[in-house]
């Protein structure tokens, strides 16, 4: 038995990041770009990107979708639109598309359905979850009638068993499956797909929804290849679990992650070789620039505006010798700039709206985000273990007046009137004499400024 089907999740139709209207419209591109590779019909659309050395991947028996084909529960009908399109097109090629409910798109708990139910009724989707009956798991075929079932059977010898998302009562669904599953009759069925909405624990440290791997070891016996969805990074484990990446980047970080998006898995039952060859599928996307610049070295706001601009210049023409070389079709990027390091001046007087104009100016991209890392010359000191105690403060202080424009110049002294002052307060004087020696050192630093000026 030959089969072959692709594998997506994360779609995020209607997500609109960064609140520009054109990322919304990458979300449904992406969706589209997976119908093109399960269909094997390439549509092209309007400023799509195009990448010359991809072929269309399809057609594919059946689709599996395992969660979040929207971002939101709440949806207007410029999304839905956009997921009934996509959805038809497979449906007009005969290509069943079955999937799970995930996190983003669970029905509201005043709600009879949720959208993907909704989808389901429509004769979209195949929505699989298995029913609770009397604290059980009842894993029963899907009735086209009711459009309700945990499984079904696309293909002669094929059987899809789907799971809604859990969140943290995963482990606990994944036991009562893997008993259900052991005493489900299974004549006939050659190879067994489990969906779910799920991520495995240590693949995405910062993202909860994490299952052990130990516990997915039930379903071992009984499962030849689980789809996963929910981490947005795409990953292997042991050839067994699966999961694409999101097709499109919910944040700058995915960007990195490539090849990601969707996998088509060829299955052929009768093969010596284990009968299961796996494609990793990297869609066309709209490129995420990052680039991050240390500001120690600008000793005013308007320095730090044109050593910026020689620095994005230089990256600006790093970028067009890249995209000439890779003979890509580009979008306007979203660029981030982090800007890192000690700020050696008072953050109020930072620009940002000048640095957005500026990184607009030289990119042209479609988003630009400007995020401040720095560390303010307050936070900034080095501390040296061959120091004293004495040594470390009088290093500490200078170091910090010496960061900020306002006594760069005279740093020495002002150390110099702080340890003073420092002194008489542990010696007990009075408040009046801590005032007379603080006008005395504010005189000597007048009187210290007047004579630089004149020299000047």
């Amino acid at each position: 038995m030959k089969i072959r089907f692709l594998h997506c999740a994360d779609i995020h139709l209607g997500y609109l990041q960064y609140g520009h209207k054109e990322r919304f419209n990458d979300f449904a591109a992406a969706f589209q770009a997976v119908i093109d590779k399960a269909t094997g019909v390439y549509q092209p659309r309007r400023g799509q990107i195009v990448r010359f050395d991809e072929e269309v991947a399809g057609p594919v028996d059946f689709v599996v979708l395992a969660g979040d084909l929207f971002h939101k529960r709440s949806l207007d009908a410029l999304t839905l639109n956009q997921a009934i399109r996509g959805l038809s097109r497979l449906r007009e090629a005969g290509i069943p598309c079955i999937a799970v409910e995930g996190n983003h798109e669970r029905a509201y708990y005043a709600e009879t359905i949720g959208w993907m139910k909704f989808l389901a009724l429509q004769g979209l989707l195949i929505l699989l979850d298995a029913e609770n009956s009397e604290g059980r798991l009842a894993l029963t075929p899907w009735d086209p009638q009711r459009r309700q079932g945990a499984y079904c059977e696309p293909k002669p010898g094929i059987r899809v068993y789907g799971m809604r998302y859990y969140g943290a009562s995963t482990g606990t669904a994944l036991e009562s499956y893997a008993a259900a599953l052991a005493v489900l009759p299974k004549e006939g069925v050659e190879y067994s797909i489990f969906v779910t909405h799920a991520g495995v624990e240590g693949e995405m440290e910062e993202k909860a929804g994490g299952v052990a791997f130990r516990q997915w070891g039930g379903l071992r016996q009984q499962i030849d290849y689980v789809a996963l969805g929910h981490f947005h990074k795409p990953f292997v484990l042991e050839h067994w679990i699966h999961n694409p990446g999101s097709p499109e980047a919910c944040s700058m970080a995915e960007s990195l992650w490539t090849p990601r998006g969707y996998l088509v898995v060829n299955v052929d039952t009768e093969s010596p070789q284990g009968g299961q060859q796996l494609w990793r599928g990297n869609l066309p996307r709209r490129t995420f620039r990052q680039y991050r610049y240390k500001t120690d070295h600008a000793r005013s706001p308007e320095a730090l505006l044109q050593q910026l601009e020689e620095f994005l210049r230089r990256k600006a023409r790093d970028l067009a010798v890249e995209v000439a070389a890779s003979q890509l079709e580009i979008l306007p990027a979203v660029v981030e700039l982090s800007l890192t390091g000690v700020l050696p001046f008072d953050r109020r007087a930072l620009d940002f709206a000048a640095i957005e104009n500026l990184v607009h100016t030289i990119f042209q991209p479609l988003v630009v985000q400007v995020k401040s890392l720095l560390q303010s010359v307050e936070d900034a000191v080095v501390a040296d273990e061959t120091m004293t105690r004495s040594e470390l403060e009088r290093s500490v202080l200078s170091s910090l007046f010496g960061r900020d424009l306002r006594f760069a110049e005279t740093s020495a002294q002002w150390t110099a009137a702080a340890l003073a002052l420092k002194r008489l307060a542990l010696s007990g004087a009075s408040t009046e004499m801590l005032l007379e020696e603080l006008a005395g050192q504010l005189r000597l630093l007048d009187d210290l400024s007047a004579g630089s000026g004149e020299q000047m």
